[in-house]
């Protein structure tokens, strides 16, 4: 378990920085381990790709957990996705086909927290878990077309715009009102 950890934190360290086509040797020097110890945990690049993914899913899953009954958890949860994305979106530079349980995941991970937020009116009655999708992958695909030291420069900003766009008027800052009642 302690190699494979080692092996995550520097495979996220170097796809951020280097790209995902990045040689697999530099993760192995970086985690200390040697080839064969990285290939008995990752045969493949797609599976070290989709380990860092569920992993940056185990984060939002905990998050959300903790986040499920306050009105403003989904908009915490969407920062905390796009603050990921900063390392993360050179794995979308890959031709890698989201598995499904992935795109499940999410979803499920969004249900309650999106839940809460549309009856307290923070943000859009209309919005759902397939377009928090669809935002999350927008957004890693602004940020993917940037160095890592501009992604994490650019991520604030796209953060403002997506959480704008999602919440009801009013709703930023401490006063909190329902778009029924805008």
């Amino acid at each position: 378990m302690r190699h494979r950890a080692a092996l995550l934190d520097a495979a996220a360290r170097v796809f951020a920085a280097a790209g995902v086509d990045a040689p697999l040797v530099e993760i192995a020097r970086q985690a200390g381990v040697g080839r064969g110890t990285l290939y008995r945990h990752f045969p493949e690049r797609t599976d070290l790709i989709i380990a860092l993914l569920n992993r940056n899913l185990d984060v939002l899953e905990a998050l959300a957990t903790d986040l499920a009954d306050q009105p403003d958890g989904l908009l915490v949860l969407i920062r905390t996705m796009i603050d990921q994305d900063v390392d993360v979106a050179p794995l979308l530079d890959n031709d890698l086909i989201m598995p499904t349980e992935l795109l499940a995941r999410f979803i499920s991970i969004c249900r309650i927290p999106l839940e809460t937020a549309r009856r307290a009116g923070v943000v859009r009655p209309d919005l759902d878990e397939t377009d928090l999708l669809d935002l999350t992958v927008m957004a890693g695909s602004a940020l993917k077309r940037w160095g890592l030291d501009e992604r994490r420069m650019r991520a604030p900003r796209i953060q403002a715009l997506l959480l704008e766009g999602l919440r009801c008027d009013g709703a930023a800052g401490l006063g909190i009102r329902s778009c029924q009642n805008s």
